[in-house]
Parts: C-alpha cells; sequence; structure tokens
C-alpha cells in the first residue's frame, strides 16, 4: 500500500492581520463617498417631492381663489410684513403635509443661521417673524412669505424672479446640519401660477446655493458638489 501525505496549507494569522488592515484602508477611503452619494440621492428625492406636492398644494388652491396674483391678503405697502405672510400662507398650507403648524411664531423650528454653498455666512434665518413656518409629515422645515401684493415686483434682476408672488423655503432634514443653501436648504418661488425653483446661476461650489434646486430638477442629481 502507498502512503500518501498530506500537507494542509492556510494563512497565517499575521496574513490574515495584514488582509484585514488593507481592507480597513480601502473602506476607511471609500466609505464616506458611498455615504455621502446615498444622502445627495436623498436629498435629490426630498427636493423632487417637495416640488410636486408644493405644486399641486398650490394648483388646489388656485382651482378654489383664482391665480394668486387675484388673492387678498393683508397690504401695508411693503413687500412683506407678519400679517400678509399668514394671510398668504392661509391660502394653500390646508393642502400640504404639514405635521405642526408653527405660524409665524419663533421657536418652533430650529434657532439656527443659514450660510452659503460658497462659505460664506448667510443671512437667512427659520425663525424670522415675518415668516409662516411649518414642518412637514416628513420632518422638513418650510417657511414662507408673499412678495409684494398682485404680484407686482420682481425679486432682483435675474430672469425668472420677475412678478414673483412669494417665496419658499425648505430644509430637507430640519434642524440636522449643515444648514446650508445648495446642500440641505433651497429656495423656491411662488408665481401667479405655479411653483418655480430659484433661478440663479449654480454650476459649482463657488454658487451660494440659492439656484440649486433648479440645477437638481433639471439634472436630477449634485453635480455641483463635484466641481471647484
Amino acid at each position: 500500500m502507498t502512503n500518501r501525505y498530506y500537507t494542509h496549507s492556510g494563512f497565517t494569522l499575521a496574513e490574515v492581520l495584514i488582509t484585514l488592515g488593507i481592507i480597513g484602508i480601502v473602506a476607511a477611503m471609500t466609505l464616506p463617498v458611498v455615504v455621502g452619494r446615498y444622502q445627495e440621492k436623498v436629498t435629490v428625492t426630498r427636493v423632487q417631492k417637495f416640488y410636486s406636492m408644493m405644486s399641486q398644494a398650490l394648483n388646489m388652491a388656485i382651482a378654489e381663489h383664482g391665480t394668486v396674483d387675484t388673492w387678498e391678503y393683508y397690504d401695508d405697502g411693503k413687500n412683506f410684513s407678519k400679517q400678509s405672510s399668514i394671510e398668504f400662507a392661509e391660502y394653500f398650507k390646508k393642502y400640504m403635509k404639514i405635521s405642526k403648524d408653527c405660524g409665524p411664531n419663533p421657536g418652533c423650528l430650529a434657532d439656527v443661521t443659514v450660510n452659503l454653498l460658497n462659505g460664506k455666512n448667510g443671512s437667512s434665518n427659520y425663525n424670522n417673524s415675518n415668516h409662516y413656518k411649518m414642518i412637514l409629515s416628513d420632518g422638513s422645515y418650510v417657511w414662507v412669505r408673499n412678495h409684494y401684493i398682485n404680484c407686482t415686483k420682481s425679486d432682483g434682476n435675474v430672469p425668472g424672479k420677475e412678478n414673483t408672488c412669494g417665496l419658499l423655503w425648505i430644509d430637507v432634514n430640519g434642524k440636522t446640519p449643515p444648514n446650508i443653501f445648495g446642500r440641505d436648504v433651497f429656495a423656491f418661488y411662488i408665481k401667479k401660477d405655479r411653483i418655480t425653483a430659484n433661478p440663479d446661476v449654480c454650476e459649482d461650489l463657488t454658487a451660494t446655493g440659492w439656484g440649486c434646486p433648479t440645477y437638481i430638477l433639471s439634472h436630477g442629481d449634485m453635480g455641483y458638489l463635484h466641481k471647484k
């Protein structure tokens, strides 16, 4: 009978530890990218969902009350005030999916300042007493104000800002950071017959971030975050 000898080979402890170390290094390098891309997809989806929801809400309000330029609400000759924003929001808020109706009162939303995408300090605060504030059923913060009665003024000289009836903001993840325009905070306009995204330029990280919802709705992504 022939004797047969079998040699059992395997990994040494040192080899296993080296392999695990390499895997850990690769994971540490790639995981933030994967998580970041996922968060971007979530943000894009929420912006798209909000735009659709608000468009439907405004259409319902228009069907009931006529186009926004015919709405009647408090007018003191200024572009907006606490009372005008309250009466303005009254037309369409009942068609929104709201979990908490805050009104103009401070303290309902986190007391933070929204900064700009380009790194500069911002001046927009959730708790401006002249803004009407709401928390949606998905946890998003929303605040809104009118912009002159009868939609007769323009918000700057950029095409798409003419005849603005109201301004509308959303923070898609509520008080959770970063609270930055173009990352989790987005601005929209209420026109006499539709909702539009802020039309400011948003092509890269030098932008203020105000116009980034237009980029998202056009491209379906947040590619501007990866350009310098």
